[in-house]
């Protein structure tokens, strides 16, 4: 599910580096999750939606419910988390992982159902426990997360009421003018000057699709012209490496062409680098410059007591810069593992 909840689990996964993906029978949803860096699970069934005029996800047919249940089975054996959100009002939550599917999970994955009040949508869920299967999946099925999180329900609560009289008390002279044309102070309004106004009047809190927008001819561009910067900057490059090569001795000559080469090598093998593998690059370059450290080796006993304290200060630094570049890469390479 990804409502408020599910939305907000997508967020603070994708903060951590999890890689995730939501399910929603709202097709609506999708552009959202895709917004705070998920990957939205959509099934491919002729187009049937699951939004309701309320915001909550209706009943859907015994056929999409089928599709689902196969694709949640084929995630369950993939994922480490599972997070549910999933209610209908007025009805039991639906039970959206079975046995099969927690029992197909690795040893050690968890499951966080946020439905466990209305019964959960776990069938392994226990409301108000924590529930451990035969093979080593935690199902959480806490139904007084405010009150195990009373600093934060706190906290929210109390911006709320704040957030409430701001918008109730607009002069600020602390007097609350209740303005029936917000949708809030309309649906939490009992009675208004004597008069009964509740229940308040339904509103649709799912949005229309939006037909699309009819598509205009596109413009002719015109052909870009083939740059001549490159050929330029390639020019003068040459030359310069001629003018050097023609005034510098040869043992300066064999080592500018190797940082030459090295500079034109290592451009092209990090820029063809996934960028998702950019920060695990930059570590382990972090390592291979240690390499400095045999430096240091060979000026240690050279015979000046400051030079070999020197040396074994870059020694010592240059070490930790191996150990834990190399640590710290092995750590970010396993989250791309797939075991």
């Amino acid at each position: 599910g990804a409502g408020v909840a599910g939305l907000a689990a997508i967020g603070t996964a994708g903060s951590l580096g999890a890689i995730v993906r939501a399910f929603d029978t709202r097709l609506e949803v999708a552009e959202q999750i895709e917004s705070m860096g998920g990957e939205f699970l959509k099934l491919d069934f002729g187009g049937e939606d699951g939004a309701s005029s309320d915001g909550y996800a209706k009943v859907m047919s015994d056929e999409f419910i089928k599709a689902e249940m196969e694709l949640f089975a084929q995630q369950a054996k993939e994922v480490d988390i599972i997070i549910t959100t999933a209610l209908i009002p007025g009805k039991p939550a639906p039970k959206l992982i079975t046995k099969e599917m927690v029992d197909s999970m690795k040893p050690g994955s968890v499951i966080v159902d946020m439905a466990a009040q209305a019964g959960g949508n776990c069938e392994y869920t226990v409301p108000g426990e924590l529930h451990v299967t035969d093979n080593g999946v935690k199902v959480i099925g806490y139904t007084d997360l405010p009150g195990r999180l009373p600093a934060q329900s706190s906290q929210l609560y109390g911006t709320n009421l704040v957030n409430l009289m701001k918008l109730m008390c607009k002069e600020k002279d602390g007097n609350v003018a209740i303005d029936f044309e917000d949708v809030v102070q309309r649906n939490m309004t009992v009675i208004q000057a004597g008069e009964v106004t509740f229940p308040p009047p339904a509103i649709s809190v799912s949005a229309a699709p939006q037909k699309p927008a009819a598509a205009k001819p596109a413009a002719k561009k015109e052909e870009a012209k083939p740059s001549n910067k490159k050929f330029v900057f390639g020019a003068i490059g040459i030359a310069a490496f001629g003018w050097i090569a023609s005034v510098a001795p040869a043992a300066f000559l064999s080592h500018f062409t190797v940082f030459i080469l090295a500079c034109v090598v290592g451009y092209y093998v990090v820029w063809n680098v996934s960028h998702a593998l950019h920060t695990p690059l930059m570590s382990v370059t972090n390592a291979i410059s240690g390499i400095i450290v045999v430096g240091a080796l060979l000026q240690i006993g050279q015979g000046s007591t400051l030079v070999t304290a020197l040396a074994f200060i870059a020694v010592l630094i240059a070490s930790i810069n191996i150990f834990g570049g190399f640590t710290v890469t092995q750590r970010m390479l396993k989250m791309f593992r797939k075991d």
